[in-house]
């Protein structure tokens, strides 16, 4: 696919998305994030998990996921966030094509040599130009060596579970967090309601009955 072709496509899928959303996000790694009650997983990348450690060009170990993650953090900021989605993943995330500002957040990404371009099923190729691009400049995990994500999840699997466990953790608190200020809004309305009712069609306060 021409890069004239992957711009009309990526144009056209904005199109389609909805509108953006103005809450802020949870940078959950260099390729996922929560927004709005809403877990994404960036399409067609795949960055450094969380706690995975890359080498520099001196051979010096470095926290290359948590600057992953610092980054997709920066990008988004105070940004509106639009997303289109494609599909689920197997942990419920939405994968989907995602821009900040306007800016697509996979690929930028893949430019700061921060996460690679994902090659497995369903990939669309659109940012293997790109991750050519940073591999030449050297940029980020390019600077030096290192365990491919997809590697470093089936040789750390322990680790991966235990992170896949806090998520579903903080999900569920957010949950119950959300639930439970539904009800008390109900509760204080229904009390408003019986203390101080609304006013009739003739605009007289109606008195709440005997018992009520």
């Amino acid at each position: 696919m021409t890069d004239a072709a992957r711009a009309w496509l990526f144009g056209l899928m904005l199109a389609l998305s909805g509108p953006a959303a103005h809450a802020a996000a949870v940078i959950a790694d260099g390729d996922s994030f929560e927004l709005a009650g809403q877990r994404y997983r960036l399409q067609d990348i795949d960055a450094p998990e969380l706690h995975q450690t890359c080498m520099d060009e001196a051979g010096r170990r470095w926290p290359c996921g948590r600057h992953a993650r610092n980054e997709l953090r920066r990008l988004i900021g105070r940004n509106d966030v639009a997303c289109v989605p494609v599909g689920k993943d197997r942990f419920g995330r939405l994968i989907a094509t995602c821009t900040a500002g306007g800016r697509d957040l996979g690929e930028a990404m893949v430019r700061a040599g921060l996460a690679t371009a994902y090659r497995g099923r369903g990939s669309l190729g659109r940012y293997f130009e790109t991750e050519a691009e940073a591999r030449r400049e050297k940029r980020g995990i390019w600077s030096g060596t290192f365990t491919t994500p997809r590697e470093w999840r089936a040789e750390n699997p322990r680790e991966r579970t235990a992170t896949a466990r806090k998520r579903d953790a903080a999900s569920k608190v957010q949950d119950w967090f959300k639930r439970t200020g539904e009800q008390v809004r109900q509760a204080v309305a229904r009390w408003r309601e019986t203390v101080w009712p609304r006013p009739d069609a003739r605009g007289e306060r109606l008195r709440p009955l005997p018992g009520r």
